[in-house]
């Protein structure tokens, strides 16, 4: 997404003091000495993520998941009454969320209200998606996160989510616009209904995402006028959802749910002007990763996460863009790998649909890394497209990740344990039936650990140990059984690249 355009001209006569963040044309910043804001005027702020640890957890139950989608699909929103939207979200039966834009409200800014609904959209989606999930990251730090609140410097959000990073602005106007981006994260309101049958219950709410407030500093004029914005803090409460959906306390009474994940730097670090696609994927893939931990998706799932409908049937029926659009998204794959996801590609996948890269995970004898392997590129076959999407991919979050759930999941699952020995059995989250399973496999001790490198003759060895099968280990590092296969198989004697072998001793030996 061009960070450099000029803005289309049909605007709201408020519009034009207002930070479009996809469209706002770049101001050179002037010369000269930066003045620091006062320590004694800020509110305590909340210290930037990945402060102390490259891993954080975050919240992604089903609100968190849905308002994502909501952001990023906004042609897929349907209208109720003149230009008055919602976007609906489906998860099965008895359990749905709808979202609304909530910008007529009298304590919004002027800038908000006049506002039409679908340019609120149009203009923030990723971002305001991206600073979505970083409100959900926070909120998971808390205890009870919709009595609580926490404060944030637009100073450290303008950094983790890179507003306008390389282009000459001023820093007041890259405040200003993260502050613009947080008033409309707060108009965004929600319809859940949410049957969960382990609980006997069915939740029906209605609640802001989240509650936002804005204070700015300005640096006074010589007439003591403010003149330069050169702070901006952002409090904010989240909505009454996360009783029933982020409830630490409320999951072990049976009453709520407590739903999780693990979020790194890397995956906010990709730039979403430039591999806007790849920005959005990135966030579908982590806060899916718990309910989807297989890693197999159709290229039409994935797709259907980050576009609208609406703009995939206009890819389907026009020839040029369907073949460029290929090209597209396996570019937008090999970015995902710069920030260390693991991608490879089914068995069944059709070898003349691959990319020049790619490699299937039974063709290679060399490390499991789908860049050793170089087919030629051939011309796509005639009604490939739809053939295409329903092709299989294999995304496997970066290895930090992997190895922050397995080691969280171990120990909730050595306290589960410990409080059914009590007789006081707590609650897991909602797909914790078959995380406790596979987490109750993989904890087997193994008190005569090598220091050696491991290697498939070792893996093979450690799961037969531990008493799991190749779909255990495939499920729990987030792969396909074949590629569990061929690492016992065909290398044998062959050391595993530290990426595998760290989060394969995790599972293996997690006492080590």
């Amino acid at each position: 997404m061009p960070s450099n355009r000029k803005p289309k001209s049909a605007k709201t006569e408020n519009t034009d003091s207002q930070l479009e963040i996809s469209d706002f044309p770049a101001t050179p910043a002037k010369a000269g000495r930066k003045r620091a804001i006062r320590s004694r005027m800020l509110a305590q702020t909340k210290l930037p993520l990945f402060t102390h640890k490259p891993v954080e957890m975050t919240a992604t139950g089903a609100p968190v998941i849905s308002a994502t989608q909501a952001f990023l699909r906004h042609p897929d929103w349907s209208e109720y009454e003149d230009n008055r939207l919602y976007f609906h979200r489906s998860f099965g039966k008895g359990r749905h969320v709808e979202f609304y834009i909530l910008n007529k409200q009298k304590h919004q800014p002027g800038f908000i209200t006049s506002f039409a609904e679908p340019e609120i959209l149009r203009l923030y989606g990723i971002h305001a998606a991206r600073l979505h999930a970083v409100f959900a990251t926070y909120a998971a730090q808390q205890k009870e996160p919709w009595k609580e609140t926490f404060t944030l410097l637009g100073s450290d959000l303008i950094k983790i989510l890179r507003i306008h990073t390389g282009n000459k602005l001023k820093k007041a106007d890259k405040l200003k616009a993260i502050a613009d981006l947080a008033w409309v994260l707060g108009t965004l309101g929600a319809k859940i209904q949410w049957q969960e049958g382990y609980l006997d219950l069915t939740i029906v709410e209605r609640s802001l995402i989240w509650i936002v407030n804005v204070k700015e500093h300005y640096q006074n004029d010589l007439n003591g006028n403010p003149k330069d914005l050169i702070e901006v803090e952002i409090e904010v409460q989240a909505g009454q959802w996360t009783r029933n959906f982020l409830n630490r306390e409320g999951e072990r009474q049976r009453t709520a749910l407590y739903q999780y994940g693990f979020i790194n730097q890397d995956v906010l670090s990709i730039d979403p002007y430039k591999k806007e696609l790849a920005a959005a994927l990135a966030l579908y893939l982590i806060q899916n990763r718990r309910s989807h931990p297989s890693g197999k998706y159709r290229i039409q799932t994935l797709l259907e996460a980050v576009m609208s409908v609406q703009e995939i049937d206009l890819i389907r029926k026009d020839k040029l863009k369907r073949s460029r659009f290929v090209k597209r998204f396996y570019i937008l794959l090999e970015d995902l790998t710069e920030v260390n996801f693991t991608i490879q590609f089914d068995q069944n996948f059709p070898k003349d649909f691959l990319p020049a890269w790619a490699a299937l995970p039974e063709e290679t004898n060399q490390a499991l890394d789908p860049a050793d392997s170089l087919p030629q590129e051939t011309r796509m076959p005639d009604g490939f497209f739809d053939t295409w999407l329903q092709c299989v991919v294999i995304i496997t979050p970066p290895a930090p990740i992997e190895g922050e759930l397995t080691s969280f999941e171990t120990s909730k699952a050595e306290a589960a344990r410990q409080f059914g020995r009590a007789g006081n059995s707590p609650l897991l989250p909602a797909n914790a039936a078959r995380d406790a399973i596979l987490v109750e496999a993989e904890v087997i001790e193994d008190k005569v650990f090598s220091d050696q490198e491991l290697t498939g003759a070792k893996v093979k060895e450690l799961r037969q140990k531990a008493g799991m099968s190749q779909m255990d280990v495939a499920i729990a590092m987030g792969m396909s059984q074949s590629w569990v296969r061929n690492i016992e198989n065909k290398l044998q004697d062959k050391p595993l690249k530290p990426l595998y072998a760290e989060r394969l001793n995790k599972i293996l030996r997690p006492s080590h």
